[in-house]
């Protein structure tokens, strides 16, 4: 899906099933039932990331977090909101798709911070058994320092993910039925 490129660019050989990168305040006022917004964070004003699919509705806003309903609107999961740090914190992008580990998987990528300094954040979440959101890896994709930015990126790969940091770093993470593990960490040559 050429949408998932151009939303989640960091975010390589992930299957996504849906995209959204285009908030609405609707969807802040539809998490009101189950958490506020918090009126003191700037990003509640864009609202929040929906997505529907025949099994439910994906719905994310920055501080009230993320929620997997079903087709009849009950509340499957949910996983808390960010904090609010800045001018510049917002979600970027929300998807769902295969990430090759035979679940279901939510990606998020969210910016936190000012327009001077500030971080994306992508953050994978899994539905456990017990009916939690749970975040199963998260990791900085850009860092924007004054005029320099920097990226890395997060590869799937069956069982697994490669995750290079910003900072040039790169990383081999296994998944272990439960959540990607790191395994070791190849540094800046």
């Amino acid at each position: 899906m050429l949408l998932a490129l151009v939303a989640l660019p960091w975010l390589q050989g992930f299957q996504p099933d849906a995209v959204a990168d285009h908030p609405t305040p609707a969807v802040a006022q539809e998490l009101a039932e189950w958490r506020p917004a918090s009126e003191d964070c700037v990003a509640s004003a864009y609202g929040g990331l929906s997505l529907d699919s025949p099994s439910g509705r994906v719905l994310a806003s920055f501080s009230q977090g993320v929620f997997v309903l079903d087709k009849d609107r009950h509340l499957v999961a949910q996983a808390p909101g960010f904090s609010c740090k800045g001018s510049a914190d917002e979600l970027v992008a929300l998807a769902t798709g295969d990430a090759w580990i035979g679940t279901p998987i939510v990606a998020l990528a969210a910016t936190t911070g000012g327009h001077a300094e500030s971080v994306t954040w992508l953050s994978l979440y899994r539905v456990d058994e017990g009916g939690r959101l749970e975040p199963v890896f998260t990791g900085a994709v850009e860092r924007h320092e004054g005029r320099q930015t920097r990226t890395g990126t997060v590869t799937i790969v069956p069982g697994g993910l490669i995750y290079r940091a910003p900072e040039g770093t790169t990383s081999v993470w296994i998944w272990d039925g439960n959540h990607y593990a790191q395994q070791g960490t190849f540094p800046v040559a």
